[in-house]
């Protein structure tokens, strides 16, 4: 993060700060609309069934005696049906009461203390405290070229939240809250490119684009910064401090000033579960290119110079799910079409061609109805049309990758400290002489001295 290390920002009295948050109980502040009812927010010239969870007041009348109205605050709403991306800030003009009163909330549900790196699927939040947890603090991002509206929720350090934008390197990830920052530490930053090594580049599309495999144990503050900026686009993903388990594939666009960064996906170095992507993350500027599905294919290529079945870490996120489903859908419509039609096969024959976990392929198949199982036998089916059908359903199917560019060889997990063993010299078939006795233990090494001394008396 860019408050470790190199690169760090200072956000005391800097940027434009949004006003505190005072409450989510809007009722106990004069003049607030009552967050106890269901309420109409406009948005894009649409009135959305939505709920108020907290309000601030506006910067002008922080220290203001006059009387408060409910033009005095900002609201944070949830709109009810849509997943919490959209949550926001909104002024009081954009609101209609009504009066259906929210029923009384049940307890929020305990997250599962085992929730592993990836991310859960969306959902609706459990209670109004949930959503307060969890409401943004900051507005944009700005990297690179591209100002983006973030999504979700991000823990930044003390001094980086409440801000309108945050600012970001491109290369190393360093954040900022001032643009003057961010340009006092692009002149001394002297990365082009993700740290790491490339183990991937095409040149032959009009956009050059770039692989980069980070060490999460090499580089732990570009990869802190990285878990930071996928934290603002993905709803459920957890944020690991101890970056030593993973590795991470930074997708990039080349041009003369550098690789850009794209998107990435994260993979534990070594996982007993025989996850090949843990988690995964375009830029929403980036996005609907074909990254993603691209994103997928890499990881599934690494696994196949493994010679493992590929798998992603569960569950996904509802993003996530969609380009999976689409992905593995146009990668068994492939295999099935290579069939001759007066061929059988398995399940299994299509796991070991694309590299598709079986319990994936079952899924998919369910999903898209390309498996039926009728009075204990199961078909599969093969009608070209249909199969055709699906392939187009699922969308674009991505950028490609090529294999042949790929350099990249599995990580061998080493230990810190060479292993010795000491062999002793000994004869294990020597014949006993009678009345001589099995030796209880090997006989113990010799000493250079002990044995000159031995040749002596032998002599």
């Amino acid at each position: 993060m860019a408050s470790k290390g190199k690169g760090k920002g200072k956000a005391k009295g800097k940027g434009k700060s949004q006003p505190q948050i005072i409450s989510q109980k809007t009722s106990e502040f004069e003049g607030a609309f009552d967050s106890k009812f269901y309420i109409k927010a406009l948005k894009q010239d649409i009135w959305y069934d939505a709920r108020i969870i907290t309000c601030r007041l506006l910067k002008e009348f922080e220290n203001s005696k006059k009387k408060k109205t409910s033009a005095s605050y900002e609201y944070y709403v949830h709109y009810i049906r849509y997943n919490r991306r959209n949550d926001e800030w909104i002024s009081g003009d954009r609101i209609q009461m009504t009066d259906n009163q929210i029923p009384e909330e049940q307890s929020v549900k305990k997250r599962k203390q085992n929730q592993t790196h990836g991310h859960e699927q969306d959902e609706e939040y459990d209670s109004t405290d949930e959503i307060t947890q969890f409401q943004k603090t900051i507005d944009f991002i700005e990297i690179g070229k591209y100002k983006i509206e973030v999504w979700y929720y991000t823990p930044f350090p003390t001094g980086y939240q409440n801000q309108e934008c945050l600012y970001f390197c491109e290369f190393c990830l360093s954040f900022y809250v001032t643009k003057n920052e961010l340009a006092r530490h692009m002149q001394k930053c002297t990365l082009t490119h993700p740290p790491g090594d490339e183990v991937y580049r095409d040149d032959s599309r009009e956009q050059s684009i770039s692989m980069f495999e980070v060490d999460g144990a090499k580089n732990p503050i570009f990869s802190e910064n990285l878990g930071y900026v996928s934290k603002l686009f993905l709803d459920h993903k957890n944020l690991y401090y101890n970056m030593d388990p993973f590795l991470f594939y930074i997708l990039t666009e080349n041009d003369e000033q550098g690789s850009h960064i794209v998107g990435y996906f994260s993979k534990q170095k070594e996982s007993e579960q025989g996850w090949n992507l843990n988690c995964i993350m375009t830029l929403p500027c980036y996005q609907r290119k074909g990254y993603g599905k691209f994103l997928i294919t890499f990881s599934y290529e690494l696994s196949l110079i493994e010679g493992k079945i590929g798998t992603p870490e569960t569950p996904l996120s509802d993003l996530g799910k969609q380009t999976y489903l689409s992905w593995w859908t146009q990668r068994i419509v492939d295999y099935i079409k290579t069939q001759p039609e007066t061929q059988a096969f398995t399940i299994k024959d299509i796991e070991k061609a694309t590299g598709v976990k079986d319990k994936d392929i079952i899924y998919t198949m369910e999903q898209t109805g390309l498996i039926k199982y009728a009075q204990g036998k199961v078909a599969i089916c093969t009608n070209r049309t249909y199969l055709d059908k699906l392939y187009n359903e699922a969308g674009r199917p991505g950028l490609p990758v090529y294999p042949d560019k790929i350099h990249w060889v599995p990580y061998q997990i080493k230990t810190d400290k060479p292993t010795y063993a000491n062999f002793f010299k000994y004869e294990p078939f020597k014949l006993l002489q009678q009345d001589e006795q099995v030796p209880q233990s090997l006989p113990k090494q010799q000493t250079s001295q002990s044995q000159s001394q031995s040749q002596q008396q032998q002599q």
